[in-house]
């Protein structure tokens, strides 16, 4: 991943990224980065948090975005439990990425977790298990992106910051996009998943009443070594982020091309 950037961070990129969807506040633009020849299109790569609680005009405003795919990272209970609010007829990859395995603490047993650390070293395990045991089906959503013809795409997930960041972190380096702006990209989701908004949500999907809200925030945080801890894990598994595009993830120099064809304006 190329360390420079190229990108004029700022409030006024900011809000041009943002949808301003008072029901997924985290749905934002993830195009508009420099790449070498060219810069992400606007209005084609989209990432976002769950899209169940879409009032009606965000619906319509979402249809007028014409997505041609919607990926959605999450499980299918988290599915059941809050339904996507979507155009009618829009194609759906559901992935089921789950971090780790079914006997995780926040999958299981909770009452593992204790205090801030615990769970700050949980979340940064979680990120890890995206490369050892999640790689797999993160290349069936890669496949499944290029086998479908998409150039407007939405990728999500319950928050949008986890699952959803490593996979948009993924795309955006087989574009071309530098570290520096991935990792910009990235913790943008930190001024749109609050803690203070999520919290009950996050108590009523899990079983963490044993934990205080100071104990739960790490879980809602956006911090970059969360997206670090994978990135390290690409690197002992891998060797580079290169490598891991291509053998891991199925993005070798024919499919980046495509995915340029798609999603850079040159």
């Amino acid at each position: 991943m190329n360390s420079s950037s190229s990108f004029a961070s700022g409030d006024t990129a900011d809000r041009e990224r943002t949808l301003g969807f008072a029901g997924s506040p985290n749905f934002r633009d993830a195009g508009g980065y420099a790449v070498d020849g060219g810069t992400l299109h606007w209005g084609r790569l989209f990432r976002s948090g769950h899209l169940a609680a879409l009032s009606s005009e965000e619906q319509e405003r979402l249809a007028a975005l014409e997505l041609a795919l919607v990926v959605d990272l999450r499980r299918a209970d988290e599915r059941d439990w809050e339904p996507s609010r979507l155009p009618p007829g829009t194609a759906v990859h559901g992935a089921d990425i789950t971090p780790g395995s079914h006997t995780s603490a926040i999958y299981a047993d909770s009452t593992q977790l204790g205090g801030a650390e615990a769970m700050h070293r949980f979340m940064c395990d979680i990120n890890r298990e995206f490369v050892r045991s999640q790689t797999g089906v993160y290349r069936e959503v890669f496949a499944a992106l290029l086998d479908s013809g998409a150039d407007r795409v939405l990728f999500h997930c319950a928050a949008g910051k986890d699952r959803t960041g490593f996979a948009i972190a993924m795309l955006q380096a087989a574009l071309g996009v530098s570290t520096d702006d991935i990792e910009a990209d990235y913790l943008l989701s930190g001024q749109y998943f609050l803690v203070e908004e999520q919290i009950d949500r996050i108590r009523a999907k899990y079983a963490v009443n044993h934990l205080g809200d100071a104990d739960l925030a790490p879980m809602m945080h956006t911090d970059l070594a969360y997206l670090r801890s994978a990135l390290d894990e690409i690197s002992v598994g891998w060797g580079d982020t290169d490598v891991y595009l291509e053998e891991g993830l199925g993005l070798g120099l024919a499919e980046r091309r495509e995915l340029r064809r798609r999603f850079v304006d040159a």
